[in-house]
């Protein structure tokens, strides 16, 4: 029998028998696993938040044969006032759903470890709209799966494209297209067909995004309904499952 002790975020749960629940848990340097919190239903079992989706802390888990069980948790941070908003728990849960989908058992990935629980606390304890957490973790997310997007250049002839508004025209004006499917930015010639259009502040936005990441959250940024919708049509056609907590948002 072996011990492990690491950092961890409940991304599902499921109850199990009269008392048990059954965790899946993302570690960022074990990837996910699956684990067996005994007794965690039962009134004032040491367990019980630990055993709760959201909960952020350091696991002890002891493996017997394929088997992983929750020996302790140290809780670092249940982000419970989440629960006390639907928006933001929507935000929250679909968050948690990609990871699911995304992370693999053994698979180190501390970056999106971080980007998930710097997320999380945004949706948790700052004003920001949840839209525009979740579309900088859409980036982030896709990028780390090694699907960058390419906002720089049109992704089809290759031509830089810049957030400048030509002269005469409205800053509102669309001067670029996003392609959930070729994952990136076209040109207005190459995207005259695709329904999301982005003007100067969003294009500004996306590129920032992907020079900064969430930093960009304390930032002035523009997340139109239409460019919001393609980001996560861009990150769900990536996923090898369906993520059926999209459709609360």
């Amino acid at each position: 029998m072996a011990q492990l002790t690491t950092n961890a975020i409940v991304l599902r749960r499921a109850d199990y028998r009269e008392n048990d629940r059954m965790l899946m848990l993302f570690s960022p340097t074990h990837g996910r696993i699956e684990a067996l919190a005994r007794g965690c239903r039962r009134q004032k079992s040491p367990l019980m938040a630990a055993s709760e989706v959201f909960c952020a802390g350091e696991y002890v888990l002891y493996a017997s044969g394929e088997r992983m069980t929750v020996v302790s948790c140290a809780v670092q941070d249940t982000f419970y006032p989440l629960r006390s908003d639907f928006e933001r728990l929507a935000h929250g849960m679909y968050a948690l759903e990609l990871c699911a989908a995304a992370v693999q058992p053994e698979q180190e990935n501390e970056r999106l470890f971080l980007l998930l629980l710097r997320s999380l606390a945004h949706l948790t304890y700052s004003a920001i709209a949840p839209r525009r957490v979740t579309a900088v973790f859409l980036m982030g997310l896709v990028s780390l799966m090694g699907f960058r997007p390419q906002v720089g250049r049109c992704v089809a002839c290759g031509m830089p494209i810049a957030p400048v508004v030509p002269a005469g025209k409205d800053r509102d004006a669309p001067i670029a297209a996003f392609s959930p499917e070729r994952g990136g930015v076209l040109c207005t010639a190459c995207g005259a067909g695709e329904p999301c259009r982005l003007n100067a502040a969003e294009l500004d936005a996306l590129q920032a995004i992907m020079r900064r990441g969430i930093k960009t959250l304390d930032e002035d940024a523009e997340i139109s309904d239409a460019l919001f919708d393609a980001l996560r049509r861009m990150a769900e056609e990536r996923m090898d499952a369906p993520i059926r907590s999209g459709r609360m948002l």
